[in-house]
């Protein structure tokens, strides 16, 4: 397994994090900002992560 791959599941993985705990960090951490969109975060993460386990370029 090379690196670019490596990276691509650890994004993967943070982004599944995020969308899984997106409620637990709005209360925990940002309890007088109001609601920030983790969960859209996550997955625009999880879909980075996913472009760079399965694209075909070789670098």
């Amino acid at each position: 397994m090379n690196s670019k791959v490596s990276k691509g599941i650890a994004l993967l993985l943070f982004g599944i994090l995020l969308c899984a705990g997106s409620e637990g960090i709005n209360t925990m951490i940002l309890s007088g900002f109001g609601d920030f969109p983790f969960s859209a975060i996550g997955v625009i993460v999880g879909a980075v992560g996913l472009y760079m386990v399965f694209s075909d370029k070789a670098e």
